[in-house]
């Protein structure tokens, strides 16, 4: 086939194979993905994701990395989307961008927040995660001026865990929210208006 041979020859059809993994994590779950899977999301033979990922986790690795890459770009856009916001304004649309991107693309968001693949055995991914963590302590920084490297640390790791943490009660708490208790309620009051929460 000339258009799938131009395709590679040109180094297009990576990309577009990591595309098809990226919609496939979304739809079912990491756990789903496979080579042939995405091959045939792909529209392409059964061996040619052999030409760009040995294993799966090199494929899953591949798929993390683009959504790191699309959390920085989501955060760092949720932060400059207007002139008139001061920091602390800044600093609550990343919180609320965060929340969204976890909720709206939960399946890539656990994918990138799994043990697999190791990130440390993927540099490319490492530094796709990093970025994503720079976009937080950039706007500390701006929020509390001369702050120290070991309050830096305490503050990010404070806030990450509140959202991450929220996420996944979203996400994975089984809570019904119309049962009368002390938990369904206190759900409920949060999911309502994450904004009000996030400011908090």
């Amino acid at each position: 086939n000339i258009i799938l041979f131009m395709k590679y020859h040109h180094g297009n059809l990576k990309e577009e194979l990591v595309s098809s993994a990226c919609k496939i994590c979304e739809e079912n779950g990491h756990d789903k993905m496979s080579l042939r899977s995405i091959a045939k999301e792909a529209n392409v033979s059964q061996t040619a994701p052999y030409r760009h990922f040995n294993t799966k986790e090199d494929l899953l690795a591949a798929v993390s990395r683009r959504g790191f890459e699309d959390l920085k770009e989501v955060l760092n856009q949720a932060a400059n989307q207007s002139k008139k916001m001061n920091t602390k304004e800044r600093f609550l649309e990343m919180g609320i961008a965060y929340l969204n991107f976890g909720l709206e693309r939960k399946h890539t968001y656990d994918l990138m927040h799994s043990a697999i693949p190791d990130k440390v055995q993927f540099p490319d991914l490492l530094e796709a995660a990093s970025g994503a963590f720079n976009e937080l302590i950039n706007i500390l920084l701006e929020l509390y001026p001369g702050i120290s490297d070991d309050d830096l640390s305490r503050q990010c790791i404070r806030h990450w865990a509140g959202l991450h943490g929220l996420v996944g009660l979203i996400v994975e708490t089984d809570i019904d929210e119309s049962a009368d208790t002390n938990a369904s309620n206190a759900m409920s009051v949060v999911t309502k208006d994450l904004r009000s929460f996030v400011a908090m």
